[in-house]
């Protein structure tokens, strides 16, 4: 199998994470065909672990920054600087498992319109890592493959989202929608990933390719936590939104997206009328949400 994969990470003060992130990815059953570690300006031991890491692994390519950009900025240079055709958007305190590259390479290959391959994602609290789980959010048992048309129906009546720690994207559409706009911070991946899938769908895999750590320290628990904070994200949310053409716009109405992202979201579509256009699908993919916590108590 050609090695197409390169796996991009992210850090920021998360040295004591490190060496789990960087093993997880040396142990994938192939190889990736190269590892961006972005390190924006720790101030912490990282950039020592890096370098003694280096010695381990000879394909781990380093960027520092001078100073702190954001982890939306820091990825989007690791993007630029990519030689894959697949990339993996990955977070230093996180980490991969087993047959992402294998698997994912395989399903995109197979699957030549599909632009991410998703997994289930895996999830651990960071005073409990051994206490991994894995969250349902398709009900196929086998690879499946979700044209643009038919996921609108996977992410209205479904449980269905895009994990970003545990999918494998095509580098070209990536960088065609525009990366990450740093902007939108928490939600900035959320936004990339509903793009793509709308525009082009993806292949779905029952397997898991990543674990996720829950931590209120972590930069999407920071900024989940105020609304105020929120209002300048949900600002730049709707004025991207609203300077996509009219078909993608509704799409992402009908396919309940926003239901997706904090509820505190309605506070703002309240505030203005010419987005009330978007309440019955958010509301109705959260009523869902709550169906499915039901279902799986």
């Amino acid at each position: 199998m050609k090695i197409k994969a390169s796996i991009l990470v992210t850090n920021y003060n998360h040295g004591i994470y490190l060496r789990q992130c960087i093993q997880a990815i040396y142990s994938q059953s192939i190889p990736p065909l190269e590892t961006i570690l972005v390190d924006d300006a720790s101030t912490d031991n990282s950039k020592e672990i890096i370098h003694e890491l280096q010695k381990e692994y000879p394909t781990l390519r380093l960027i520092l920054n001078e100073t702190n950009i954001g982890p939306a900025n820091a990825m989007n240079k690791a993007i630029l600087a990519a030689r894959g055709e697949y990339i993996v958007l990955a977070a230093a305190d996180d980490y991969l498992l087993p047959g992402l590259i294998e698997e994912g390479t395989k399903l995109l290959d197979s699957y030549p319109d599909a632009a991410i391959c998703c997994s289930k994602p895996s999830m651990f609290h960071v005073d409990k890592p051994d206490s991994i789980w894995v969250k349902n959010i398709c009900q196929s048992v086998k690879p499946l493959y979700i044209p643009p048309d038919a996921i609108l129906k996977h992410y209205l009546k479904g449980p269905l989202w895009i994990p970003t720690h545990a999918s494998l994207y095509r580098r070209k559409y990536v960088i065609q929608y525009g990366s990450l706009d740093n902007h939108l911070k928490h939600i900035c991946d959320w936004y990339l990933n509903s793009k793509i899938a709308l525009n082009h769908g993806i292949v779905y895999t029952p397997s898991s390719f990543g674990a996720f750590r829950i931590s209120p320290q972590s930069y999407g628990s920071t900024w989940g936590r105020s609304y105020r904070k929120k209002i300048a994200v949900y600002k730049r949310l709707f004025s991207l939104l609203l300077e996509e053409p009219k078909q993608f716009q509704n799409r992402f109405r009908a396919a309940g997206v926003l239901g997706l992202i904090g509820s505190d979201v309605l506070l703002y579509l309240l505030a203005h009328i010419r987005l009330w256009k978007f309440i019955p699908h958010f509301l109705f993919r959260k009523f869902n949400n709550l169906l499915e916590k039901v279902r799986n108590q």
